[in-house]
């Protein structure tokens, strides 16, 4: 045998024993896939379900966004992020309505704590 031939022997057999040695993809991908759908779909119905609140107290919500404070009717109703947020713009706004600056943020705050109020009235119909 040549040299060349030896080679490419050698050759042959290393690129088997590579290819012997790589695992089968379709029966992994076909679980992996499987797998993948169904953890999509759980995470799917649990970000999509909100519990419903009843009329009431989404009308006594948007009330406490009205009269008393904006952002205390949207924690009542389950929007913590943005009722946390409407305080917080409340509570900037006061000090810096001295100034005269503040005076935007808080009705900024109020106008958007109405909306929110208004949005779990829907919600809850």
């Amino acid at each position: 045998m040549t040299i060349k031939k030896r080679k490419t022997k050698n050759l042959k057999k290393s690129v088997k024993s590579k290819i012997k040695s790589i695992p089968d993809k379709t029966k992994s991908s076909k679980v992996s896939n499987s797998f993948k759908t169904a953890q999509d779909s759980q995470n799917h119905r649990s970000t999509n379900t909100k519990p419903k609140i009843s009329e009431a107290l989404a009308i006594v919500a948007l009330i406490l966004n009205i009269l008393i404070l904006p952002g205390l009717g949207s924690l009542i109703g389950g929007r913590t992020k943005a009722g946390v947020w409407q305080l917080v713009l409340l509570l900037i706004g006061l000090p810096l309505s001295l100034i005269l600056v503040g005076i935007p943020i808080i009705i900024a705050a109020w106008i958007w704590g109405i909306v929110t109020g208004i949005r779990i009235v829907q919600e809850s119909q």
